[in-house]
């Protein structure tokens, strides 16, 4: 892997931490094997939960029969949607929701803890045993009998939105969750109407499973003598975890609940909704009155972890005679599985609008979007959620129009894209672009891959039978979260702001507590890197605490690639006031007013003397009372708790360039190279963005060439396993080549964009616009997800046929 070094503006000072690509100092536990998992737990008594699954992907629920089960050694408790009702238990929710445009609520059915009267999805939950060991839950599920009537299903969006479709959930009349519509649509369609060159694309954007390292699990252990339950969660929301718990499901109040989350085996958004079973295992525990524990197989996982993308669109683009886009207009309708999941609505609804003109000047476009229930697993957040589906759609019709109208890719976007100039960009999906310089993007894209020599390589590759394609995709990201204000005006049952204490001991050294939580990201070095410079501490003098509800304030989590921006945010300003409140002490103790005291590199400093205190002494002072002024206008210790709500999100940027080598004959594809340039505003640690943008790539290029949910007519997973769902291998990925420019966000003290999600979001565009690029010429004018060597092998063969039928359509009659 190589990366070209940073631009001037990201460098460090000498002395500084921000900007040092220090190494990651939670590596080293996880190295040995020493980190610490839910699944690595197992209290003394742990009961163990397994779930009963439905085979059916639509089916009404006629009886449960539990007696067997109930009777086989080792089973403690079988739990139904009967029992669940029986305890007053409520409804999970959905936390951000879309309403129609024309002001109607959304059609919510939220994910239940058990089906009631009907399934409607394979996987979906209808009871639960509870046993003493993991084999006797797994026996204990097989003997609930369950008797069904099995109902049409649906799985497809376009039949779902026909006419006589099965319904989902018939209380609603049909299948649609929402329909918005962003942009205008009279003057677009006059757009494109004088247009000189229009481009008309029928898309999908594959359904895809998230698959972190680490299965989600739950381990709730009650204590009777407190009536408190401990519950262990795979989560990257644990305050928010136990807000659901007591408000919307169990009702148990907040301060019974102590939510853990240690380390996560990677998050991507699917350990981040309220998922169905850990409820179940809360409720279980507290009924026992002992540990209960649940941990998903991999089969289990794709039966039930929220999935992601699954678009159907499709979008038409407008260009003058010399390239510049005229108008887009995009109909997309997004599959939201068969409940709605915590976040699902808002990501076709709210970020996918928002980004789907790109980094383009796009005078006109109109977007429909349609969310819509099937009878599948349900949608939510996962890496990139939005983008990547929106970044497909812009990046493929603006390369198609390049071709048609015979301007080579990389000129067609410097003739669209829009200037640093141009900023803060009002786009016509409704967000205001905060900052950026998309043709620096570009040029050092160019120079980084010398896109020049890539096209004579090909030309000369050509001549010798080798298809060498060569694919971009430009793209704007929307990271962080917005202010709380805003998202309440929204409907959203969360907020945008994030917390943090940072904690000065009496020996000088520090802890800071955060909201949010790692799950891969390496808070625990970037956190501190912030803390140390504002602080003039040493790193190692710093320790971050997360992901414990009894220790750290309320905090609304990591996702959204928000950490940094928000997180990072509090952990500044509150350091800066925890150095303000000791340079008064160092005031006290020096004889002199507070604003003579500077301060450097642990030292208060009286100006213009040699008299000083270093922070030590100011921290054992704080804390035992020597230095407190005699007129009580200073407390003892040295903390500060700081919450942040950013004023508004921010816009990432990058560029992809995707080089493949296609095999005409087996239709394989070999992703030859690829590079990646950035734009994060300030970087705090240059390894862990470039790890960052590597990982999403990785994810990316899984999307694009290998990855894909499949459901059958009738509802039925074809993809449950490892067997049939193909992930990205090491010999798939080539050497990643990153580089960097830094626009600061002007929505936060440290100018940070988000840098996580960077990745997944181009990957797919670019590799699908190499594939085009390598055969073009033989006539393929399409391709879709994934990119596998039967989806090239087919459009070849049907390129082959149009052409021979052209042929013959145009050829001369034979005079008889």
């Amino acid at each position: 892997m190589s990366s070209e070094s940073l631009s001037p503006e990201h460098s460090a000072e000498p002395d500084a931490y921000i900007g040092q690509p220090l190494r990651r100092r939670e590596d080293v536990r996880f190295l040995r094997g020493e980190g610490r998992y839910v699944d690595d737990m197992l209290p003394a008594r742990t009961a163990w939960c397994a779930f009963v699954r439905s085979p059916h992907a639509h089916a009404r629920i006629r009886a449960i029969d539990s007696t067997r089960a109930a009777a086989l050694p080792g089973t403690l408790l079988v739990l139904t949607a009967a029992d669940w009702d029986a305890a007053g238990h409520g409804e999970l929710t959905v936390v951000h929701p879309m309403p129609f445009g024309d002001g109607r609520p959304m059609n919510d059915a939220p994910r239940p803890a058990f089906a009631r009267d009907t399934v409607h999805h394979v996987g979906d939950i209808v009871a639960a045993v509870i046993a003493e060991t993991q084999f006797a839950a797994e026996d204990a599920i097989e003997a609930v009998a369950v008797d069904y009537a099995a109902l049409p299903a649906v799985t497809r969006m376009r039949e779902a939105v026909a006419d006589g479709a099965p319904l989902v959930h018939p209380c609603f009349g049909d299948n649609l969750v929402f329909e918005i519509e962003r942009g205008r649509r009279e003057p677009t369609e006059a757009a494109l109407a004088g247009a000189a060159k229009v481009v008309t694309l029928k898309l999908t954007n594959s359904r895809l499973a998230a698959n972190p390292l680490e299965p989600r699990a739950y381990l709730a252990e009650y204590d009777a003598g407190t009536d408190r339950t401990t519950l262990y969660a795979t989560s990257q929301q644990p305050h928010y975890l136990r807000r659901w718990l007591s408000v919307y499901s169990l009702h148990v109040p907040e301060h019974k609940i102590r939510v853990v989350s240690p380390d996560v085996g990677g998050g991507f958004g699917v350990k981040g909704f309220f998922a169905t079973e850990v409820s179940t295992v809360v409720w279980a525990s507290r009924r026992l009155r002992r540990p209960v524990k649940w941990t998903a197989t991999r089969s289990e996982s794709f039966l039930s972890d929220a999935q992601a993308r699954d678009h159907d669109t499709e979008a038409r683009m407008g260009f003058a005679a010399d390239g510049r886009i005229v108008a887009m207009q995009v109909d997309t309708l997004a599959a939201l599985g068969g409940y709605l999941s915590n976040f699902a609505p808002s990501i076709p609804g709210n970020s996918y609008p928002q980004t789907i003109t790109g980094l383009y000047r796009t005078p006109q476009l109109h977007l429909r979007v349609r969310g819509v229930y099937t009878n599948t697993v349900p949608i939510d957040a996962y890496r990139g959620s939005g983008r990547p589906e929106a970044t497909w759609i812009n990046e493929r019709l603006i390369e198609r129009g390049a071709r048609e109208l015979g301007i080579d890719v990389v000129e067609m976007r410097r003739r669209n894209l829009i200037a640093r100039t141009d900023f803060p960009y009002p786009a016509p999906g409704g967000r205001v672009y905060d900052s950026g310089d998309p043709p620096a993007l570009l040029d050092k894209l160019v120079r980084l891959a010398d896109y020049a020599a890539l096209r004579r390589e090909q030309a000369e590759l050509r001549r010798r039978g080798i298809l060498l394609g060569i694919g971009l995709a430009a793209f704007i990201d929307k990271a962080g979260t917005g202010p709380s204000q805003n998202l309440a005006k929204r409907g959203a049952l969360h907020g945008g702001w994030e917390s943090a204490l940072v904690r000065v001991h009496s020996d000088g050294k520090v802890t800071i507590f955060a909201g949010s939580h790692s799950h891969g990201q390496g808070h625990d070095t970037a956190f501190c890197q912030i803390a140390a410079d504002r602080l003039g501490l040493p790193i190692d003098h710093i320790r971050l605490v997360e992901g414990d509800t009894d220790a750290i304030p309320f905090g609304n989590g990591t996702w959204g690639a928000r950490s940094t921006s928000v997180a990072g945010t509090a952990i500044f300003r509150a350091a800066d006031k925890v150095i303000a409140k000791a340079a008064r002490f160092a005031a006290q103790m020096l004889e002199c007013a507070p604003g003579d005291v500077d301060y450097r590199h642990g030292v208060f400093r009286v100006r213009g003397t040699d008299r000083a205190v270093g922070f030590v002494a100011v921290a054992d002072a704080a804390y035992h009372g020597a230095a407190l002024p005699p007129d009580g206008s200073l407390d003892p210790g040295l903390e500060v708790s700081e919450f942040y709500d950013p004023p508004d999100t921010n816009d990432p940027q990058a560029m992809h360039l995707a080089v493949v080598i296609v095999d005409a004959e087996t239709g394989s594809v070999r992703l030859r190279d690829f590079f990646a340039v950035d734009d994060c505003g300030t970087v705090i640690n240059p390894m862990i963005v470039e790890g960052q943008v590597h990982g999403g790539l990785a994810q990316g290029v899984g999307q694009a060439l290998c990855e894909h949910v499949v459901y059958d007519g009738d509802g039925q997973l074809l993809s449950a396993s490892f067997l049939d769902y193909a992930m990205p291998r090491a010999a798939d990925l080539p050497s990643f080549h990153t580089a960097f420019i830094a626009t600061p966000a002007p929505s936060n003290p440290l100018g940070v964009k988000g840098g996580s999600e960077s990745g997944t979001i181009g990957a797919p565009a670019a590799i699908g616009n190499a594939v085009i690029d390598a055969l073009w010429h033989l006539g393929v004018r399409d391709i879709s997800l994934p990119i596998t060597s039967e989806t090239v092998w087919r459009a070849l063969r049907s390129a082959t046929t149009i052409a021979a039928r052209e042929r013959a359509q145009t050829a001369p009659e034979r005079t008889p």
